[in-house]
């Protein structure tokens, strides 16, 4: 009895540890119950995903926390969230979202993250899925990671000195 209680409480072990590895591997892709696993793309699935909770309820303040220092008391996000949906932040019900993609650079100080939306317009009872790209710089390894939305969200303006 106590041989087969010892085998199936390896078994388990093994298998908790090959589960851990894949998801550490993963980049935290998989579910880990609140360990933070994964490296620097964990870690930037962990931020995309507390941003878009915060926008969700209407917590602009927090979500404005993960810009750079200098520019949290500048960064307007429902100005920003107005351009990307076209609709005012109020009359907006972010029902899901989710990480895609998490990529990051040879640097490893430059990344983005690829992040899928599902909306509803509260007027109009319209619900659309959207793709958006968030963009993260650090200026050293040790650095934390801190969005750039508006960067994200930039439009594609012509720059007026270059040749077309």
């Amino acid at each position: 009895m106590k041989r087969l209680s010892l085998t199936i409480a390896l078994g388990l072990l093994v298998a908790a540890g090959g589960y851990l590895g894949v998801a550490h591997l993963s980049g935290g892709a998989f579910p880990t119950p609140g360990l933070p696993i994964g490296g620097d793309a964990g870690e930037l699935r962990r931020i995309s995903l507390s941003f878009w909770e915060d926008i969700q309820f209407k917590d602009f303040d927090k979500a404005a926390s993960y810009h750079p220092p200098e520019l949290q008391e500048s960064v307007d996000i429902p100005f920003l969230l107005q351009r990307l949906f076209v609709v005012r932040p109020e009359a907006l019900d972010i029902l899901e979202y989710e990480v895609v993609m998490v990529d990051i650079d040879s640097t490893g100080d430059r990344a983005r993250v690829r992040t899928r939306l599902k909306v509803k317009e509260l007027a109009r009872g319209k619900i659309q899925e959207k793709q958006v790209m968030l963009y993260f710089r650090r200026e050293a390894e040790t650095d934390p990671w801190t969005m750039r939305l508006e960067d994200s969200l930039r439009s594609l303006d012509a720059d007026e000195d270059k040749k077309h």
